[in-house]
């Protein structure tokens, strides 16, 4: 498949609902996945955005982003390319792709499961593997995010890289505009290279 013959848009509250019973409860374990309700609350308060990538009709992939107004970088909550779409080294042009499509991010961050936390070792090796052959750079940062443990990567729009700190304040930016500065803090730790709390 090639990906310049897709198609980029973004997904109605509709196709996104079948997307996510459709897709995402075979992409994503229950453990994974946010309540379709509070996805929905979030794109219709324009914190969040879903891009769907369409062959033809078909959809092939599907992006779930976080970008609430007024960040300066956009968050990758869910990428998923439709089995039937895989093995063919789709995912990785289109997350090369995805920079271009998030106007005026100036970088795109991800949370990757840490390996040594995650219940499937070896998958969650296996992604930090795609995203470290698509671009993507560890910062050297942890992430506890409830009951779950996340290495902090980041993806650049442009020539420019953002530091370590800079992609965690991304992060930290996000997550107080969408869920507010109590839970935030309550939910949600950075841990330094060193294993000290970062304090923000």
């Amino acid at each position: 498949m090639n990906p310049v013959t897709l198609t980029w848009r973004l997904l109605t509250a509709d196709e996104l609902t079948r997307v996510y019973l459709h897709e995402m409860c075979r992409d994503f374990p229950q453990s994974e996945r946010k309540p379709l309700s509070m996805i929905l609350t979030s794109e219709a308060a324009g914190t969040a955005h879903t891009w769907g990538v369409f062959d033809g009709e078909a959809l092939a992939a599907y992006l779930l982003m976080v970008r609430p107004v007024g960040c300066a970088m956009s968050q990758l909550d869910y990428f998923a390319v439709l089995p039937q779409y895989r093995a063919a080294g789709l995912g990785a042009a289109l997350l090369a792709e995805l920079p271009s499509h998030e106007n005026g991010a100036s970088a795109i961050l991800i949370e990757a499961e840490c390996p040594e936390k995650a219940e499937d070792e070896a998958m969650a090796v296996r992604r930090l593997g795609f995203y470290a052959r698509c671009g993507a750079q560890d910062v050297g940062w942890t992430e506890h995010l409830f009951d779950a443990w996340f290495r902090v990567l980041v993806l650049p729009c442009g020539s420019r890289t953002p530091d370590a700190e800079t992609t965690v304040q991304g992060l930290v930016d996000c997550y107080r505009r969408t869920i507010g500065e109590p839970q935030w803090r309550k939910y949600v730790t950075f841990y330094r290279p060193d294993g000290s709390t970062a304090q923000f």
